[in-house]
């Protein structure tokens, strides 16, 4: 941060005198800016800095091991809360209370010392004080055994029994989502929970839903304003390169202002319209401790967060305040403020960012040491190196699979085709729940309907099919088209239920009543008629109101 002299010279001449008395020093006569030439240069005489350090307590020894190991500098709230106090002293008082002879912890030992010093320095995350080593007293202390800090948090794992790899699914999901929303745009900016609910089936990662929505607002793939896709850019998005859109919706979270990894974390939830983090301050501070941890190799989760916890606690809060943040545990209800709740706050925050938007943007692998249970560890892949690099290389093998198109009016689609065809094919199709692999569609009247309203028409609709599955159409399945196109919905299916009694007049009595005739239906015979499913109930209330009791409809075996 600075040299020796410049920190020195901020010191009053009392300061001085105690520095000289600790290194041994005889400080000459005169005001301090005559005597911290000749203080500087005895501070920096490597027989001096040797003799000085080999005599340090072992406690204090410790904490000078802590600073070097972390580059010569510390955030200052981190430091004192580690290895603190440094009581603020004027030069009366410390001249009263001599408190280098009786210091009140390692910090205030090597402050002192002069060995460390505190200063103001700007960061992209805004201004934050640091305790610090002047840089030619930092050149010449001795390296410590041991590295951790900013260099690299935590230490390695066993390769897991159990492993969930990354993959580029976020790209299928945001494929899938532009899909739906050309069906059916919504008007408002969120997403109605039922149409979520329905989604579901549909997509390979569920929980990144609400982050996939957001970037694709912020890319402009979707309409700001609405959810409906940006033509231009949605039909850009479709046609890049698999591990170019990965690439994308990596660095869109990364510069991300507005999506909030903190407030995403399950058990947490603000008492405030405003979150008190700043979302990118958060999720940048984050990623440099994330960014040391070399690239495929298993890493323990638990003791990378310990680490964090106990180097580098303050990463998302620059003033290192931990009493002004009001958020609330929404399992017990309580109140997190201050330090101790550190784990459920900070900690969790890392372990989100890991399991969650890394995994689900194909940056982390999960490790697990049986099924079904908690995360472990974590093994960073080659897409994470993006985050600190965009032109990172980054490989995903394309494919230019075909569908599988059957005459019955199915088609299957590989998860790794061309997401440009598939998005065609999700226009004009009623969908079906997806596997691993494939995603599975069917041509039915009424997804052939809401494409023609949207425009697409039977010609067009046949040059997709036929470009996807790599031929001609079935002759059957082109001639069922052709005659929807010709006459329209001709048949369907639903789902009601069937009244059956033991005697026409008793269907004849229901009918002429005008309280359970509005719950009938098309009549099937003298003792037979429709009811909707809805409607039930409310036929069995009103029948027993005329004498006439009804048992209810056999749901399952178990009824």
């Amino acid at each position: 941060m600075q040299l020796l002299l410049r920190t020195l010279q901020d010191h009053d001449l009392g300061h001085l005198r105690i520095l000289a008395e600790l290194w041994g020093f005889d400080l000459p006569p005169g005001s301090a800016r005559q005597v911290v030439n000749s203080l500087t240069a005895f501070m920096l005489d490597p027989a001096n800095v040797e003799e000085i350090v080999g005599s340090l307590p072992v406690q204090v020894r410790q904490t000078l091991d802590h600073v070097v190991s972390m580059g010569g500098r510390v955030p200052l709230s981190d430091f004192v809360r580690r290895y603190g106090p440094l009581r603020d002293m004027g030069p009366g008082r410390r001249d009263r209370e001599k408190p280098w002879r009786t210091p009140a912890s390692p910090i205030e030992a090597l402050w002192y010392r002069g060995i460390t010093a505190r200063a103001f320095s700007d960061t992209r995350f805004g201004p934050r004080e640091y305790a610090f080593i002047p840089t030619d007293l930092f050149s010449l202390l001795p390296k410590p055994s041991f590295k951790n800090g900013s260099e690299l948090l935590g230490q390695p794992a066993e390769p897991p029994p159990r492993s969930k790899p990354a993959t580029s699914a976020a790209v299928d999901d945001a494929t899938t989502l532009l899909a739906t929303l050309r069906r059916q745009p919504c008007n408002d900016k969120e997403m109605p929970p039922t149409r979520r609910q329905a989604l579901v089936p549909f997509l390979r990662q569920p929980r990144a839903l609400d982050l996939l929505l957001k970037l694709l607002q912020e890319e402009t793939i979707l309409v700001s304003h609405r959810l409906q896709p940006q033509s231009q850019s949605a039909r850009a998005f479709l046609n890049t390169p698999r591990a170019e859109a990965l690439r994308g919706l990596l660095l869109a979270w990364a510069r991300s202002s507005s999506w909030n990894d903190l407030e995403q974390v399950p058990h947490l939830t603000c008492n405030h319209d405003k979150w008190p983090n700043d979302p990118l301050t958060s999720r940048q501070a984050a990623l440099e401790l994330i960014r040391p941890i070399p690239l495929r190799s298993w890493w323990d989760l638990d003791r990378f967060v310990e680490a964090a916890r106990n180097f580098q606690p303050g990463f998302q809060r620059p003033a290192g305040d931990f009493d002004s943040w009001y958020l609330r545990d929404t399992h017990n209800g309580t109140f997190l403020r201050g330090f101790k709740h550190w784990d459920a706050i900070d900690g969790a925050l890392l372990r989100f960012l890991i399991t969650g938007p890394l995994h689900w943007l194909g940056a982390s692998d999960l490790g697990r040491s049986r099924r079904g249970g908690t995360v472990t560890c974590f093994r960073l892949t080659p897409a994470a190196a993006i985050l600190f690099d965009p032109q990172a290389p980054l490989t995903i093998k394309e494919s230019t699979a075909s569908a599988t198109i059957q005459p019955n009016g199915r088609i299957t689609v590989p998860r790794r085709a061309l997401r440009a065809l598939r998005y065609q094919i999700s226009r004009f199709t009623s969908w079906d729940p997806i596997d691993e692999e494939h995603y599975y569609y069917r041509l039915t009247p009424t997804a052939l309907a809401i494409a023609d309203g949207q425009g697409l028409q039977l010609s067009h609709i046949f040059t997709i099919l036929e470009t996807a599955g790599g031929g001609p159409l079935p002759s059957t399945l082109r001639k069922a088209l052709q005659r929807w196109g010709d006459n329209g919905e001709e048949a369907r299916l639903g789902r009601q239920l069937i009244l059956r009694v033991d005697k026409p007049e008793i269907l004849e009595e229901l009918q002429s009543n005008r309280t359970t005739a509005r719950h009938l239906g098309e009549i099937l015979g003298p003792t037979a008629i429709i009811v909707r499913e809805h409607d039930w109930i409310h036929l069995c209330d009103d029948a027993a109101r005329m004498g006439i009791l009804i048992d209810p409809p056999q749901l399952s075996s178990s009824d």
